[in-house]
C-alpha cells in the first residue's frame, strides 16, 4: 500500500501529515475506506482532466473558449501519452487517455451563450478544480519521500 500512498502528491502528503510515522514503514494497512476514498478523488481528478467532454474539458471550455479549449485538450492528451512513456510505473493514465480517446470521440454540443465571459468567482473555483486534479495525479518525487524519511527517523 506504500505505492498507492506515493502515486498522489495530494493525498499521500496528507496521509504523511496525518501519520508522520507512515514513511518509516515499508508495509502499510489502509483500512477498506480509506483505500475507496483513495479511489474516489483519483476518479474525480481524471474526470478533472481537460480534455474533450469530461468535466475538465467542459470547465476548459466555459473558462478559454471552444478554440483554446481544443488545443488544450490536445497538449492535455499529449502530455498523458509521454507520462505513460516516461514513468511507466503507473498505467492508469495511459489507460484512461486511451478510453477519452476511443469512446469520446462526438462533438460536443456547443454552449447556449458562448459569448458571456466566466466571472472571477468561477474562474477561481476551475483554478481549484486545476490545483486538485494536478495534485492528486502528480506522484510524490522520490526524493521528498525519501528526506521525509529519512527525518523522520
Amino acid at each position: 500500500m506504500q505505492a498507492l500512498l506515493e502515486s498522489s502528491l495530494l493525498l499521500g502528503g496528507i496521509a504523511q501529515l496525518m501519520l508522520p510515522d507512515l514513511a518509516a514503514s515499508q508495509v502499510v494497512q489502509l483500512h477498506p475506506l480509506a483505500v475507496v476514498g483513495f479511489t474516489g478523488a483519483l476518479l474525480n481528478a481524471l474526470n478533472l482532466l481537460p480534455i474533450g467532454r469530461l468535466d475538465g474539458g467542459r470547465i476548459a471550455t466555459a473558462t478559454f473558449g471552444q478554440g483554446p479549449a481544443g488545443i488544450i485538450s490536445g497538449v492535455a492528451l499529449l502530455l498523458l501519452g509521454l507520462q505513460s512513456i516516461i514513468s511507466g510505473d503507473n498505467p492508469v493514465l495511459l489507460y484512461f487517455g486511451l478510453v477519452v480517446i476511443f469512446f469520446q470521440r462526438a462533438p460536443d454540443l456547443p454552449a447556449a451563450d458562448g459569448y458571456t465571459g466566466v466571472g472571477t468567482p468561477r474562474q477561481l473555483v476551475n483554478l481549484a478544480a486545476l490545483l486538485f486534479m494536478a495534485l492528486t495525479l502528480l506522484p510524490i518525487p522520490t526524493d521528498v519521500a525519501s528526506s521525509v524519511a529519512d527525518t523522520l527517523i
